[in-house]
């Protein structure tokens, strides 16, 4: 059924569909967890990248047994390599202070941005060169180091540009991180852990990056005891195992893993805060309970005294009407006002237009009898000619008709005029004795206002006494006590009796349930695409442990989890119960047989680079150690692209092994550099 789903909607929309089925969430709040936790599904991973380390240089001062403090003093030295594919080897013949290891710590450091050099040994370089292809990119890392503090950058040989630029070891490591993790197309590591000595606390979460992905490059003696990497905190060993078998869903198992222990710890700490709480209120509605008891009895031995009472209410009605007529009468006085203004306003209005109308009268009546001598336009003279004009009844200005001086005879105004006059003058007298009616009745509002508030004052101060009276100020303030203490009660017993934080509790269960979901459909998908890559994968551990000296082999499993079962002699055995040579040949040939398989996949993310420090040093005879080499040379013969580098203290053992021009041996006794 799951197959048919994800051939009709996809692989991200099947699992989607699983996690909301078996979360029991719908399909919308299962989106939003996801993205609201950054986990998202990573059905394939992005190509793989390849990294190879083409020349390496370094140059400075060592200091001698009679070496002075004065600056500048010691021996110098210089040390220039150049590499390509393949198996490469430093090697010395038995001499262990060759400094072998420093030039793999100096390489290393270039590319991850993490110092393993001895402190004496950072201080004693000056200058430090490394040179690398990622993919077909030339790339260079060159720095200055001073007082073992590092300054420079990384530039692209191509084109000479500056891409990463770096002062001091932190920023250097800071710096490399970021620019290795994008060119290589990794994600960080999300990882979570309980803080010390607080089983409560909420997990610290936090992110392994390239430093740690870098672990995978690198075999030592300090990191036998882990299968893959250098240590095994936070599941890197793990993540490694992913990492080099490209395993799709792994990032999304791991995102959802992390999420939901964080989302646990939150849920379990609201779940114990709900009950807390609850608790807390049950005490609270206990203590209130007790309260309201003694308060309603002591209510009750104050209710036989009904004078307090009686006076109580009777100033209490007294200052109700008191009240009620200072607002009635505030009502009256305010329409009263409107009334007396409106009429006022009124008055006014009329009596302007009234005055208007006279000054136009007169002003008509003055300006007819002008005789005008220029124009008031052009100031030209107005001539004879014109005024002739005026005695045929045409304006000596414009000519236009005048009007017929018989009709002037009734004085400044025309009888129309004359009549609209009166009527306007009628009007306000008419208004005016409005005015004066309203303008009373809005004094016998005041004074009625004024009335009911002094009374309204009075009635205040008699119920203030009256309330303040020993009696009636212990029973008000009993009832009001009594009205506070059932409120409480009634709340914490109503809206409040089922609250156990489910407000901060019910999203948490839900993410919780979604980001279950969510890692074990990823689990399940992630495991299923390991697991049939990982039987081909013991059976070349075994293949070439029997090769590299480990004659009682029987077979090896290989978990998804990084963990690694040898039978051997009938017996069987944990990685970390062997002895450390047989930790050191299992530990090469996992890795190698891990590579090998990515790298045939086409999907392995491993970059193709590995660098063993010592593989001689640990109970290996020359015979498996040149087994041992002659293994990871056909490997590099398998997959042009892998490059391997070693450190080796057995010179004359690896010889006869290693390609020519690919074996830098130092003289007996000597150092190479």
């Amino acid at each position: 059924m799951s197959e048919r789903v994800e051939e009709t909607a996809g692989p991200v929309e099947a699992w989607l569909g699983e996690v909301a089925a078996v979360s029991g969430q719908p399909m919308e709040a299962v989106r939003e967890v996801l993205a609201e936790h950054g986990v998202r599904a990573h059905t394939a991973l992005p190509r793989p990248h390849r990294l190879r380390v083409t020349e390496v240089e370094f140059e400075g001062l060592r200091p001698t047994p009679d070496t002075s403090e004065e600056a500048g003093s010691g021996v110098p030295f210089r040390f220039h390599w150049q590499l390509g594919p393949g198996v490469w080897c430093l090697a010395s013949s038995g001499k262990n202070e060759a400094g072998k290891s420093s030039v793999l710590e100096v390489i290393l450091w270039c590319l991850r941005g993490r110092s393993g050099l001895q402190r004496d040994v950072r201080t004693w370089l000056h200058r430090v060169r490394t040179e690398f292809l990622l993919d077909d990119e030339p790339l260079l890392v060159e720095m200055i180091v001073s007082g073992g503090i590092p300054s420079g950058a990384v530039v692209s040989k191509e084109t000479g540009a500056v891409l990463v630029s770096f002062q001091g070891l932190k920023a250097f490591e800071e710096s490399m991180d970021a620019f290795m993790m994008g060119r290589l197309g990794l994600e960080p590591l999300k990882t979570q852990q309980k803080p010390r000595g607080n089983v409560e606390a909420l997990p610290i979460t936090g992110e392994l990056s390239w430093p740690s992905y870098a672990s995978g490059l690198h075999i030592s003696r300090a990191g036998l005891g882990h299968l893959l990497g250098n240590e095994s905190k936070n599941a890197l060993p793990t993540r490694l195992l992913e990492l080099f078998l490209g395993a799709p869903w792994a990032p999304t198992m791991v995102a959802a893993a992390v999420a939901q222990k964080v989302v646990a710890a939150q849920l379990s700490a609201a779940r114990q805060r709900a009950a807390a709480d609850a608790l807390a209120r049950q005490a609270q509605l206990g203590e209130l309970t007790s309260r309201l008891e003694v308060m309603q009895t002591r209510l009750e031995t104050l209710r036989d005294q009904g004078q307090a009472a009686a006076d109580l209410t009777r100033t209490y009605q007294a200052l109700a009407a008191a009240a009620k007529e200072a607002g009635d009468a505030q009502r009256e006085m305010a329409a009263a006002r409107g009334q007396h203004d409106a009429l006022e306003e009124q008055r006014q209005t009329l009596a302007s237009t009234l005055q208007a109308a006279q000054e136009a009268a007169f002003a008509k009546a003055f300006f007819h009898t002008l005789m005008p001598t220029v124009c008031p336009r052009c100031d030209g003279k107005v001539t004879a000619d014109r005024w002739a004009q005026e005695q045929h009844g045409h304006c000596s200005l414009c000519t236009s008709r005048l009007p017929d001086l018989a009709d002037q005879d009734t004085g400044p105004l025309g009888d129309e005029e004359a009549e609209d006059k009166e009527s306007l003058r009628q009007s306000l007298v008419d208004v005016q004795r409005a005015v004066e009616e309203a303008a009373g009745v809005l004094a016998a509002c005041q004074q009625r206002a004024t009335t009911a508030a002094h009374a309204l004052v009075e009635a205040e101060k008699a119920h203030k006494t009256a309330v303040e009276s020993p009696p009636a100020a212990d029973r008000h303030a009993l009832e009001l006590e009594v009205a506070h203490l059932e409120g409480a009660v009634a709340e914490r017993k109503g809206r409040f009796a089922e609250m156990d934080a489910a407000i901060d509790i019910a999203p948490l269960e839900q993410a919780n349930a979604v980001l279950k979901a969510a890692e074990k459909t990823a689990h399940v998908r992630r495991t299923a695409a390991l697991k049939e890559v990982l039987r081909a994968v013991e059976q070349d551990i075994v293949t070439m442990g029997r090769a590299l000296g480990l004659e009682m082999l029987q077979r090896v499993e290989l978990g998804t989890g990084a963990t690694l079962t040898v039978w051997k002699g009938g017996q069987q055995h944990s990685y970390g119960s062997l002895t450390e040579g047989e930790q050191l040949r299992l530990k090469i040939v996992t890795t190698t047989a891990l590579l090998r398989h990515g790298i045939h996949s086409g999907v392995g993310r491993h970059p193709g680079l590995l660098v063993i420090d010592s593989p001689g040093a640990e109970e290996v005879n020359s015979e498996d150690l040149q087994l041992m080499l002659q293994d990871l040379v056909k490997l590099t013969e398998l997959a042009p692209d892998l490059q391997v580098i070693i450190a080796t203290a057995r010179g004359q053992d690896v010889a006869s092994i290693i390609p020519d021009g690919q074996l830098r041996l130092a003289p007996v006794g000597e150092r190479l550099w």
